[in-house]
């Protein structure tokens, strides 16, 4: 009978909520923070069977049966231990031959040692910082205050080669487990000489999600050519596995809405200290699917912040690709777009917390970001280029392993592919912009908004939406909007309200007021709802929400349109009128039209 290691064992809980082993079983239904559902082990009507995700076990209050995941199957499904680890081993992507014991003479560690000595190594470098007035107005010039840095129990290794070796040594540490955590390393020239291997470097204490010390990483203040250095992997530390601050994180709540990954430890720092605690970051490597995954344990959609530069935006579509080949029901990831060569850090030292919520509020879902990255690679102006785009898009949408995921996202690609195939795209040079001249012109070409008067409507509410979200729109336009009629009476109420408030207010500055609050005090909740439908907000939000330039250029046009179909509506109507009367009235009216219709054009 095989026996598994309880590093292993602990990996495999740490992969796995209680909830998803559980809910292949019993039908659970959330409530709070728990799950309930029928007992597994005793017939009811009455639901008395509990899961909690945050402390990792089951309870079932009709048959006492109480325990974690093995124990579950154990229990339900008489799998003995050893099997129950193997089982859960491969959901949670491990390999179980990776866990077994296979030396006779193992002897289990429980790591007391070595994490003692991660706790003297902190306290160590907690107190030189205390003791260095360099790193300390190092701190301040990052804008980094005393409460964060005592937070995060930020430290400083000293430039000497070997003060936390002595300092353990005199402490009586043992040598061989500070070797073994990377803390020292030993010299190559010199027998029974050591050094410290963090030098002159700012000190992140790195904790897993338990809060439990488990590595450092480094950050030069010097000229250094290696900014980041971090500790290798050990006996109690897998740099792939771990994500830094996921414990402070969750801190306040085990769920999180908005998980923010950005790329370094002070991007974390800066971000926590603007008040978006949740937020984490890989461990000096390109994100990996474990850490991904164990995002994915706290939050169903995370944001993806990577630098602005170049090298932050190709890091960005490596991440979405494998968010892709992952992802499954319910669980996806956003991308967040920074400006060019700005990190989550600058911005927030030139720019307000707002300014950021904006940013964070414009982030583009993942079929979006695919999208768009892929229409980013090359000109496809020409129907070659167009065909070698569409073959690259269903290339990706193969490496989603999940069926029921990858058949949406072929119906969603298709739909854009047969939207491209009407229009004519060019490339252009940023994502941001890139993005939302796109959806602008899904706008002009979609059949959604051609001449029905359903179609009218849904072409009256995305111009309003463009006016309540930019009301700026109204200051420079709103004689345009005058001369536009609406078919939809209630929209036509509402343009009127909208106009007179323009009218009212025409020498103020209308582009940060909140129009669409102003409109819900005036009672016009139902015209407000009945505009913002969740799939008209899906498909056009990130037209509203982008630069004013970009929302502008798609009113004037969504405007012109709307005005052409109803002059073509009106002189195709007065056509039919002259065809069933055949009186002088009516041939009278249709040449009016006509000729109208020619002199605009």
């Amino acid at each position: 009978m095989p026996r598994y290691s309880k590093e292993f064992i602990a990996e495999i809980k740490s992969r796995l909520r209680v909830s998803e082993v559980v809910g292949k079983f019993v039908k659970l239904t959330q409530r709070g923070n728990e799950y309930i559902g029928l007992s597994p082990f005793k017939n009811e009507k009455t639901p008395s069977f509990t899961v909690n995700d945050d402390k990792e076990f089951f309870h079932c209050f009709s048959s006492a049966e109480h325990g974690d995941i093995f124990s579950f199957l154990i229990k339900h499904k008489n799998m003995s231990y050893p099997d129950s680890i193997e089982y859960l081993a491969k959901q949670a992507g491990l390999n179980p031959e990776s866990g077994i014991i296979k030396d006779t003479n193992y002897v289990e560690n429980n790591y007391a040692s070595l994490r003692s000595i991660m706790i003297e190594a902190n306290k160590f470098y907690t107190s030189m910082l205390k003791q260095s007035e360099g790193i300390k107005k190092y701190l301040e010039k990052r804008q980094v205050n005393r409460e964060i840095w005592e937070k995060f129990e930020l430290g400083f290794a000293g430039s000497q080669s070997n003060q936390l070796y002595l300092h353990l040594k005199k402490i009586g540490a043992n040598i061989e487990d500070a070797l073994s955590l990377g803390l020292i390393k030993k010299s190559k020239h010199k027998e029974n000489e050591y050094y410290d291997f963090f030098r002159n470097r700012l000190m992140f204490p790195i904790k897993d999600y338990k809060s439990n010390l488990i590595a450092f990483g480094g950050r030069a203040i010097d000229n250094s050519k290696i900014k980041y250095i971090n500790s290798s992997d050990s006996p109690i530390f897998k740099k792939s596995f771990n994500l830094f601050n996921l414990n402070l994180a969750i801190e306040e709540n085990r769920k999180v809405e908005n998980l923010i990954i950005v790329e370094g430890y002070m991007d974390v720092i800066s971000l926590f200290q603007n008040n978006f605690k949740t937020t984490v970051a890989p461990l000096g490597t390109a994100l990996t699917s474990y850490q991904l995954q164990r995002a994915w344990k706290v939050c169903n959609s995370p944001i993806i912040m990577f630098d602005g530069d170049e090298a932050g935006q190709k890091a960005a579509e490596r991440a979405a690709v494998l968010a892709l080949s992952n992802i499954s029901p319910d669980l996806s990831a956003r991308f967040c777009i920074l400006p060019s060569d700005y990190d989550p850090d600058d911005f927030l030292l030139n720019n307000s917390q707002e300014e950021f919520k904006k940013i964070l509020n414009k982030s583009f879902s993942l079929s979006e970001f695919i999208w768009m990255v892929e229409l980013e690679k090359e000109d496809i102006s020409t129907p070659e280029k167009k065909a070698g785009f569409e073959k690259r898009i269903k290339a990706i949408i193969s490496k989603i392993e999940n069926q029921t995921v990858r058949d949406y996202y072929i119906k969603e690609f298709n739909d854009k592919i047969n939207v491209l195939k009407k229009s004519n795209f060019q490339k252009n040079s940023s994502y941001s912009h890139y993005i939302d001249n796109r959806v602008s012109k899904e706008i002009y070409h979609s059949e959604r908004l051609n001449q029905s008067s359903h179609d009218s409507v849904i072409r009256e509410k995305i111009i309003l939406m463009h006016i309540i979200e930019n009301p700026l729109l109204l200051s420079k336009y709103i004689e345009e909007l005058g001369r536009i009629s609406f078919n939809d009476l209630k929209l036509a109420k509402l343009v009127s309200q909208i106009i007179e408030f323009g009218s009212i207010n025409s020498d103020k500055d209308l582009e940060n007021f909140d129009l669409k609050s102003y409109l819900l005090e005036q009672g016009l909740t139902e015209e407000i709802a009945n505009i913002y439908k969740s799939n008209l907000l899906k498909t056009y939000r990130s037209v509203i929400k982008s630069d004013i330039e970009i929302v502008e250029n798609s009113f004037l046009g969504l405007l012109d349109l709307h005005k052409q179909l109803l002059e073509k509506k009106d002189l195709s109507q007065a056509f039919k009128d002259l065809e069933q009367n055949m009186d002088q009235e009516s041939y009278e009216n249709f040449l009016k039209i006509k000729k109208e219709s020619l002199a605009k054009n």
